[in-house]
């Protein structure tokens, strides 16, 4: 009987959960992401395309904050990581669009500088550039094998290397070292983070024990 009204509650949270992130994602996407999108996917126009993204939106931010408020369970880290995953295969990828440029290869550090001088729009790049790793490292904590820095970061550049390989071979971007640098650079930012929030909670810890 206690068990059943436990999971009644749980049930409960989590509905509000979801509704709460609802609210939240309805919000943000319109005030942030409706306008960004539109520089990594095309034919953002269209409604499936905005039906998806906003859904992505939501289960992300539901299960965050099942993690927060302790109700994940153990499939909702890789589920997590899967649609990290997804976003960005089909954003560095870009399936449904062609990129023509004159060379598909760069690794002139300096050009990201001449960019920067002549087209505003290159700082809205470079800061998403430097943001779009920044999640990995807390999300390949979920993968069991990957159990240290030394191999989540293997992983994580074996990712990179094979993502602008792709570009350069498909010829959908650029195979850029100037992307790569940006890139472990977020990963060492959302590494920092990382070990910021865990020191946090066991800071909390002992004082919570402290208190009963």
């Amino acid at each position: 009987m206690e068990k059943g009204m436990t999971n009644i509650k749980k049930n409960i949270y989590k509905l509000l959960l979801f509704l709460l992130s609802l609210l939240v994602a309805f919000i943000v996407y319109f005030r942030i992401f409706y306008n960004i999108l539109p520089m990594y996917f095309g034919n953002m126009e269209s409604l499936n395309k905005n039906v998806l993204a906003f859904g992505i939106v939501v289960l992300t931010l539901y299960i965050l904050l099942k993690m927060v408020f302790k109700l994940q369970n153990k499939w909702d880290g890789y589920l997590l990581l899967l649609l990290y995953l997804f976003v960005l295969t089909i954003g560095l990828l870009r399936p449904d669009d062609s990129v023509s440029l004159e060379s598909y290869f760069n690794v002139n550090m300096m050009l990201i500088l001449e960019d920067l001088r002549i087209n505003e729009a290159s700082w809205s790049v470079l800061l998403i550039n430097l943001m779009l790793f920044t999640p990995m490292y807390f999300l390949l904590s979920f993968v069991p094998f990957l159990d240290d820095f030394l191999k989540r970061f293997i992983a994580f550049f074996t990712l990179i290397l094979v993502i602008e390989s792709l570009q350069s071979i498909l010829k959908v971007g650029m195979f850029d070292v100037t992307d790569l640098l940006l890139y472990i650079i977020g990963f060492f930012v959302g590494f920092g983070v990382y070990c910021c929030i865990k020191n946090v909670f066991r800071a909390q810890k002992p004082r919570n024990s402290s208190q009963f």
